[in-house]
C-alpha cells in the first residue's frame, strides 16, 4: 500500500494554493503520521506559496489517500496530475484528514521592558503610514486660512530637499518670478526660549489667496518630540489648540505669524464633538498611562515598530451621577493598527468601543490572566451612592476586525539547566510513567493531573462585551503552558453577549478546557460591586446570528462550532440563526503531542461542546452545523428543537441555508422578543474557489469588503 497528502494551503485574501505530496511510512505501529511542517518545507510549491505569503500565517488543510498504484516513479512535473487521477477514477481511499495553522516567522531579538528584564518579541511587519483625517480638514482653516489637501504627518519628501530646523521638516523650497506678488507666513522660534530669527515661508498670490505648506514635525527625533502629544501651530501667541497641522497646505489671504503650540494626543479636547484624535502608537501608550475618560477618534493607521512596548489601555470604572463625563468611547474610524505584542485594551467598563481593525498582532505572554486582542476584561460595574444605585453598563465592541494574528500563553523561560515543569506527576523512581494505548483509547495505567482553570482567551474579548458585528479571520490562540485556561473563543472568550459576528480559519490548542467558534462559553455575565466582586444578578448569554468557517480545536475538556460550553444563571439565554462548518475537534486529554493516545476523551459538538454547572440551559434554534457530529457534545439542561440542521458540507452553499439560518427565532418564555437572521450570500474573496459562496450577516458585509476586497489588506 502506497500513501500520498492532499494538501489546500490559504493565507490571506484570494491566496491559495493546491499540491500534493507522497508518503513512504504514513503509518508508524499502526498510527497515522500527520503531515509535518518539516514535510512542506521539502516540496517546492510550498515554498513558493510560502515565499509569497511570508508575512502572513498559512492554514493548511491536508487529506491522506492510500493506493494500490506504484507512485515511486512518477515524472515529478506530472505528480499532482497523476494523483488527482488518483482519486477522480477511484483508485485511491481517503484515510484521515486534518490541519494546520503555519505562523509567521519570528524574530529573536529581545527588547527592554520595565524592570529591566527583556522579553521575546515576534517579528511584525510594517507598511508606511500616511496620517488622513476628514475630521481634520473640517475643523482647520477657520479664521486667517483655509485647508486644503488631506495629509497629516508623516508626508515623504525629497531627502535631497529636506532641512529640519527645530524638529520641523520644511517643505521643498518654491522659487518665483520677480514680478510675482508674493504673500508671507512667518513661524516663530522662541519656543526654546533662545532669540532666534523666524522661519519664512512664502507663496504667491493668486486671485487674493496664496497656497503654502506648513512644516511637518519628526516625530523620530526624540529631542523635539514629546511621546504622546503634537506639535502644530496656532496664530494666538498664547494659543492651545492646533489651528493649522504640521506636513498639511492651507490659503492665506494676508500675511501671518504662527507659534509652535502642543497638544495632547493628536488635537481635539476629549469630548463628543471634539474627540481627541489619535494617529501615532505612542498617543496610544499615553493612553495607557492613565485611566482614561471621553471620546477618542483614530485618523490614520498605525504600525507599533518592533522595539516599542504597549501597555494595555484601562479605563474609568465608576459612574456617579455624570455618565458624560465618565463614559468612554474610541473610534478607530476603520483605520488599522499593526504590530500590537499586547491587548489593545485591558480592563474597560461601559464603554463603546467600534471600528477597531487589529492586523498582524502577536502577542506572546507567560502571565495567566483574561486576554483578548481588543479587551481582556469589560465589566458592568454597579455603585450606590447616597441611597441611589448607578452602573457603568456593559462594554459594547462593534464593527471591529482581528485578522492574522495570534496569542501564545507560553511556558516560563528557564534559567540554564532548570527543566520544564510536567503535565503528569513522576512515579515514585522518580521515571516518568510510559503511557500506551490506541487513538480513542484511555490509558488506564496512570489518572490525567488534577489542574486548575480560571481566565479566558478570545478573539475580541477575553472576558465579557456586548459584541456586535465583528470578524475574526486567521487567527490562534494557544495555551503552551501548563497551566490551564478555563474558556477560549474566536470571538471571546466568555462574553455577555454576541450577535451578527463571525469567524473564518481559527485554531485554539492547548491547555484549554472549554473552546468555541464564537464563545468559549456562553454562561453570560454578571454585575459586579464597587470592590469588583460579582453579584447576583446574571445577564446576556446569547449567541445569535453568527457563522464559523474552518476551526480547529485542540483541547481537553468540550469544544462546539458555536459554544464550548453551554447553560447560564441569566434567563431566557438563546442560541440562534448561526452556522458552524469545515470543524475539526479533537477533544480530550492525550499522552502524546500527535493526539493520537487518549488518557481521557472530552466531547465536541457541532454547536455545543457540552452545559455547565449553572442553572438554566440554552435553546438552540434556526442552527446548522455538519454531519458527524451531534448538536450538544454532553446535554443536560440545553436543547434544540427541529429548525436545528445537521448538514454536509456541500449544503452550505445551498439557498436552503438562508431559510434556517435567517428565520425568526422566538423563545417560548418571552414571545414578545423577536431575533431575524440577516445572512445573504456575499462576494467575498476567498469564495472564488469550488467552495462557492457562503451566507454572512448583512452586518459584516464592510468589513469582509474592507479586509479581503478593499485592498487595504496586509
Amino acid at each position: 500500500m502506497k500513501y500520498f497528502y492532499e494538501v489546500t494551503a490559504v493565507s490571506g485574501k484570494n491566496s491559495e494554493i493546491k499540491f500534493f505530496i507522497a508518503s513512504d511510512v504514513p503509518y508508524v505501529e499502526g498510527k497515522a503520521t500527520p503531515l509535518t511542517v518539516e514535510m512542506l518545507t521539502q516540496n517546492p510549491s510550498y515554498m513558493r506559496f510560502a515565499d509569497a505569503n511570508k508575512n502572513k500565517a498559512i492554514h493548511v488543510n491536508y487529506v491522506m489517500h492510500s493506493t494500490n498504484d506504484d507512485i515511486a516513479n512518477i515524472d515529478p512535473g506530472r505528480l499532482d496530475e497523476h494523483f488527482r487521477s488518483l482519486i477522480d477514477n477511484g483508485n485511491a481511499e481517503k484515510c484521515s484528514s486534518s490541519s494546520l495553522m503555519i505562523e509567521p516567522k519570528k524574530s529573536t531579538k529581545a527588547a527592554p521592558r520595565k524592570g529591566g528584564k527583556k522579553r521575546r518579541t515576534s517579528k511584525k511587519f510594517f507598511y508606511a503610514v500616511i496620517a488622513v483625517s476628514t475630521l481634520t480638514a473640517l475643523l482647520l482653516g477657520i479664521g486667517i486660512g483655509g485647508v486644503i489637501g488631506n495629509g497629516r504627518g508623516n508626508q515623504g519628501v525629497d531627502a535631497e530637499q529636506e532641512i529640519i530646523i527645530d524638529g520641523m521638516i520644511m517643505p521643498k523650497k518654491v522659487e518665483f518670478s520677480p514680478d510675482a506678488q508674493l504673500l508671507t507666513v512667518s513661524i516663530d522660534r522662541s519656543h526654546l526660549a533662545v532669540p532666534r530669527e523666524d522661519v519664512q515661508l512664502q507663496g504667491e498670490v493668486i486671485d487674493g489667496v496664496a497656497v503654502i505648506k506648513l512644516p511637518r514635525f519628526d516625530r523620530t527625533n526624540f529631542f523635539d518630540h514629546v511621546t504622546g502629544h503634537t506639535w502644530g501651530f496656532t496664530s494666538e501667541p498664547q494659543g492651545t489648540k492646533i489651528e493649522f497641522y504640521g506636513g498639511m497646505e492651507y490659503r492665506f489671504s494676508e500675511n501671518v505669524k504662527l507659534y509652535r503650540v502642543l497638544v495632547k494626543y493628536g488635537g481635539g479636547s476629549g469630548t463628543r464633538e471634539d474627540p481627541y484624535m489619535i494617529d501615532y502608537y505612542d498617543q496610544l501608550n499615553l493612553m495607557a498611562e492613565n485611566q482614561v475618560r471621553g471620546f477618542f477618534r483614530q485618523t490614520a493607521d498605525i504600525t507599533f515598530p518592533e522595539w516599542t512596548e504597549h501597555t494595555p489601555i484601562d479605563t474609568v470604572n465608576e459612574l456617579k451621577r455624570t455618565p458624560e463625563k465618565e463614559h468612554f468611547e474610541y473610534d478607530g474610524g476603520e483605520f488599522k493598527i499593526e504590530g500590537l505584542t499586547a491587548p489593545l485594551f485591558g480592563r474597560v467598563s461601559g464603554s463603546l468601543i467600534h471600528n477597531v481593525n487589529v492586523t498582524n498582532a502577536f502577542i506572546e505572554t507567560e502571565e495567566h490572566m483574561n486576554l483578548g486582542f481588543i479587551v481582556n476584561e469589560a465589566y458592568n460595574f454597579q455603585y450606590d451612592v447616597d441611597g441611589t444605585v448607578y452602573e457603568t453598563g456593559e462594554t459594547i465592541i462593534r464593527n471591529c476586525t482581528v485578522h492574522y494574528s495570534a496569542i501564545t500563553v507560553k511556558l516560563p523561560e528557564l534559567d540554564d539547566g532548570e527543566e520544564p515543569p510536567l503535565d503528569y506527576d513522576e512515579d515514585e523512581s522518580g521515571e516518568e510513567s510510559t503511557i500506551s494505548g490506541e487513538v480513542g483509547e484511555v490509558a488506564d495505567d496512570k489518572p490525567p493531573p488534577t489542574k486548575t482553570a480560571e481566565y479566558a482567551l478570545g478573539g475580541i474579548t477575553g472576558l465579557g462585551g456586548q459584541i456586535e458585528n465583528c470578524y475574526v479571520t486567521d487567527v490562534g490562540l494557544f495555551a503552551e503552558s501548563p497551566s490551564i485556561f478555563l474558556y477560549a473563543g474566536g470571538v471571546s472568550g466568555k462574553p455577555a453577549n454576541v450577535v451578527n459576528s463571525g469567524v473564518y480559519f481559527l485554531a485554539i490548542k492547548g491547555n484549554i478546557f472549554h473552546a468555541g467558534g464564537i464563545a468559549g462559553s456562553a454562561a453570560g455575565s454578571r454585575l459586579r460591586n464597587a470592590d469588583g466582586a460579582e453579584v447576583a444578578k446574571a445577564y446576556g448569554g446569547n449567541v445569535q446570528g453568527c457563522y464559523v468557517r474552518s476551526f480547529t480545536a485542540h483541547t481537553e475538556n468540550s469544544a462546539g462550532g458555536i459554544v464550548g460550553e453551554a447553560s447560564t444563571d441569566a434567563e431566557n439565554a438563546m442560541i440562534s440563526n448561526s452556522y458552524a462548518t469545515d470543524i475539526d475537534l479533537r477533544i480530550g486529554i492525550f499522552a502524546d503531542k500527535e493526539r493520537t493516545t487518549a488518557l481521557k476523551l472530552g466531547t465536541s459538538g457541532g454547536v455545543v461542546g457540552s452545559d455547565g454547572n449553572d442553572s438554566n440551559g440554552h435553546i438552540i434554534v434556526n442552527t446548522v452545523s455538519p454531519v458527524g457530529l451531534g448538536v450538544i457534545g454532553a446535554e443536560r439542561v440545553s436543547a434544540f428543537d427541529d429548525t436545528v440542521r445537521l448538514a454536509p458540507q456541500h449544503a452550505f452553499t445551498q439557498s436552503g441555508m438562508l431559510e434556517v439560518v435567517n428565520r425568526n427565532a422566538v423563545h417560548p418564555n418571552v414571545p414578545g422578543v423577536i431575533f431575524t437572521g440577516t445572512f445573504m450570500f456575499a462576494e467575498d474573496a476567498r469564495n472564488s474557489n469550488d467552495t462557492g459562496a457562503f451566507p454572512f450577516p448583512e452586518g459584516i458585509s464592510e468589513s469582509l469588503l474592507r479586509i479581503h476586497g478593499g485592498g487595504q489588506d496586509g
